[in-house]
């Protein structure tokens, strides 16, 4: 089904009766989905400079299945360089611990703040640097491209995309901070690519 408008959004959720459970639930539920070698495992990262989000998702096939998420958090006295050193070891990490085999980041941004616009394009560089590092394949999709995906529409709110990710992966999110939802649904974005559009709309890598 695709969602066209906020209306039949809201309605579809509405609706939605089936339970969510937690990630570790689901992949206890399904242990032959989470023992079973993905296809490809997706890194998805939306990227700030106080608080970035992470979320990956594994392919098996057209089964999609939620691994885990989080933020890499910098207090906000915190100088750009140390914030910056500490994103980078942050990606560092999780690349070290759940193998991704490709990346998938925001593209396009607009700021009317020039500094605001800088301190977000050295956040985006930290982490490209770091992928780049250990030859992860990159891809970037537009904000809008995203909700699209996920919600059907461009302009879908933070909190609408959250709930979205939720029934696509059967997880709650009530406790998930924002920054990882969105992270989770550039994951989305790219998997529903690989898996419904079979690549035919995949953009080239960074």
């Amino acid at each position: 089904m695709r969602i066209r408008n906020q209306a039949q959004l809201e309605k579809w959720l509405a609706m939605a009766k089936s339970p969510t459970v937690t990630g570790a639930e689901k992949l206890a539920a399904r242990p032959t989905l989470a023992n079973a070698a993905p296809q490809q495992r997706v890194l998805g990262v939306d990227t700030a400079l106080r608080c970035t989000g992470w979320g990956l998702v594994d392919v098996h096939g057209n089964k999609l299945s939620a691994v885990d998420c989080g933020v890499i958090r910098n207090q906000a006295k915190d100088p750009v360089s140390q914030c910056l050193r500490r994103l980078a070891g942050g990606i560092r990490e999780l690349v070290a611990l759940y193998h991704p085999q490709v990346a998938v980041i925001e593209g396009a941004f607009y700021c009317k703040n020039v500094r605001t616009a800088m301190v977000l394009g050295s956040a985006r560089g930290a982490v490209i640097a770091v992928l780049a590092e250990h030859e992860l394949p990159i891809f970037e999709y537009a904000p809008r491209r995203v909700k699209q995906s996920i919600c059907g529409f461009g302009n879908a709110s933070k909190q609408q995309v959250a709930l979205l990710v939720a029934q696509f992966l059967s997880i709650s999110t009530e406790q998930i901070a924002l920054d990882s939802t969105d992270a989770l649904a550039l994951a989305l974005c790219h998997a529903q690519d690989l898996t419904v559009a079979q690549g035919l709309s995949m953009p080239n890598t960074i």
